[in-house]
């Protein structure tokens, strides 16, 4: 297929936008053209892009862009604070070495449909460290031209100052082992006192990824010697959702799970998924999730990251009737874990289903139907996918810290837990 051809398919592609998509203040955004972006820790896909400062760890980040064509893509890294507005920093006091790199690694699609080239680089590297801690922003952008941005990619650098010691119940001051999760949390700051909390600290916790549901902390419900203590605080009560479904498409010669059947319909497969149920009035059912994560792989080739193909997925959710006045999104790490147009679904009465497609390349994913109330910018598996406190979810905790005459944020702590079923 020629070139010409494949942007003339992309652009009648229904799922494809204009530009840069809008972005919430923690996820990774691309334009039309680039696909499969991720940013993880090399040493384990499944943790969140959070390295410690000075540490061992890099970060990998990896993205497909439609085109055969070689691009000479650079890459930026810009130092934020803890709402993720650039700081006020100059590169030498963040950054050992020169920005503005360029992304020497990349790979031509080999038997795909599809063509694509895959990009791919590491944080921190040869050419560049990191002096403080914080969130930092990759901003990847064309032929040596910074404004001509086509991906970002955002992630936390850590120092351990203060010990965060979080714990997750299911006996909440909403329910008693129902519908949600509540989180108590103690920070010790024995060796690094923190004068007024309330006015120098914030303490951000995200469940799963998202940022619709984050919660914003400052003032501990009380003290205790160097111990900061958030216990019964409101905002941290969550919803528990329920695991993520899962299906895998990593050949075009038979169904994987939860597809009911492949089919090639010029120019590309299409994978027609198992009609989901609305899970919302039934039992709890543990299943091994990756909670929203994507693993790429064909099984036919050698390298995952240049022989996967693109298919066409195609969901669908039984609905007899829409629910509720609001949308219904596809979620996971394959949009940033975020409800935005691209991934909205349209409701056929006909079929009596909410239905999209969906572009992804090969391999193993997890997702979510998300339920946005109209006028609220915070969503709910409430009656899609229901809430069950024997969820299994993951949580960060991130605290900053910025002292009287400081110009940025410390990210002085974090940690990653789980809840238990």
């Amino acid at each position: 297929m020629s070139i010409q051809q494949i942007r003339l398919a992309l652009l009648c592609s229904v799922f494809l936008t204009v530009g840069l998509k809008a972005q919430s203040p923690t996820e990774t955004s691309m334009n039309e053209w680039v696909k499969s972006l991720t940013i993880r820790l090399k040493s384990d896909w499944q943790q969140p892009p959070v390295t410690e400062l000075n540490g061992d760890a890099r970060l990998e980040i990896k993205f497909d862009f439609l085109d055969l064509n070689i691009h000479y893509f650079y890459y930026k890294i810009i130092h934020c604070n803890a709402d993720w507005r650039p700081s006020d920093l100059s590169e030498p006091e963040f950054l050992d070495g020169f920005n503005n790199q360029p992304i020497e690694e990349r790979k031509v699609s080999f038997n795909t449909h599809t063509n694509y080239t895959n990009y791919r680089f590491e944080l921190p590297n040869d050419n560049i460290r990191f002096r403080i801690s914080g969130n930092y922003e990759v901003q990847i952008y064309d032929n040596n031209d910074p404004e001509k941005i086509v991906a970002r990619a955002r992630f936390s650098v850590f120092e351990k100052q203060v010990n965060l010691f979080p714990s997750l119940k299911t006996i909440t001051d909403i329910d008693y082992n129902k519908a949600h999760q509540q989180m108590d949390l103690q920070i010790d700051t024995r060796n690094y006192p923190i004068r007024n909390p309330g006015m120098e600290m914030k303490v951000i916790v995200n469940q799963n990824s998202r940022t619709d549901n984050q919660v914003a902390l400052s003032q501990p419900t009380f003290t205790r010697g160097n111990l900061l203590i958030f216990e019964h605080q409101k905002s941290l009560i969550f919803e528990a959702g329920n695991e993520f479904r899962r299906f895998e498409m990593v050949t075009y010669r038979y169904n994987g799970l939860h597809v009911e059947r492949i089919a090639f319909i010029q120019p590309v497969y299409h994978a027609f998924l198992s009609k989901d149920a609305i899970r919302a009035f039934r039992s709890y059912s543990f299943d091994r999730d990756q909670n929203g994560r994507f693993y790429i792989r064909n099984s036919e080739g050698r390298d995952n990251d240049n022989e996967a193909d693109y298919f066409d997925v195609h969901f669908s959710l039984d609905a007899p009737s829409p629910v509720g006045n609001g949308k219904v999104y596809l979620i996971g790490e394959f949009n940033g874990y975020r409800p935005q147009s691209d991934f909205e679904l349209s409701y056929d009465p006909a079929q009596r289903c909410y239905a999209k497609n969906i572009r992804l390349k090969q391999g193993a994913y997890n997702y979510q139907y998300l339920y946005l109330p109209d006028e609220s910018n915070r969503g709910t598996t409430a009656p899609t996918d229901g809430n069950f406190y024997e969820t299994e979810n993951e949580y960060t905790v991130k605290v900053y810290h910025r002292a009287p005459g400081e110009r940025y944020d410390r990210l002085i702590g974090y940690s990653f837990v789980k809840s238990i079923n």
